[in-house]
């Protein structure tokens, strides 16, 4: 896969629709619904970095976005600060928690990693049959 873009965006909530923006941008010959579920999962990372790791606390969250015409990829990369690695959920009754139980149903395949700075969190989709 080849990198499309990347950008770094403040550790705030608004940053989440500016990331969902930024991908739309990048593919936007992809079909709606593949790009609905993009940018739904986009917005999840980007909130997820902002709410539980130090780039809530004025830090950045890094969106990273990598295809290979029938693959595209979304990786946030966060500040660290983080109490553990990301994971799913598995109390459907929680006030919170869903935001990767949705990555993983809406996604072909997520994961993370360590990254430069702290976790880099990421969604891969297919665009092409």
């Amino acid at each position: 896969m080849r990198e499309l873009g990347t950008v770094s965006l403040a550790g705030v909530a608004r940053s989440a629709p500016r990331a969902r923006k930024f991908v739309r941008r990048l593919v936007p010959d992809a079909a709606p619904d593949v790009l609905a579920d993009v940018a739904l999962c986009v917005d999840e990372l980007v909130a997820n970095a902002c709410e539980h790791t130090a780039s809530g606390a004025g830090g950045t969250v890094t969106v990273v976005v990598s295809g290979d015409g029938s693959r595209l990829r979304v990786t946030v990369l966060d500040d660290g600060g983080s109490d553990g690695k990301p994971c799913v959920r598995g109390d459907a009754w929680s006030e919170g928690g869903r935001g990767l139980q949705l990555v993983e149903a809406l996604s072909a395949g997520w994961g993370s990693h360590a990254g430069p700075h702290g976790t880099a969190v990421w969604a891969e989709f297919r665009l092409a049959p």
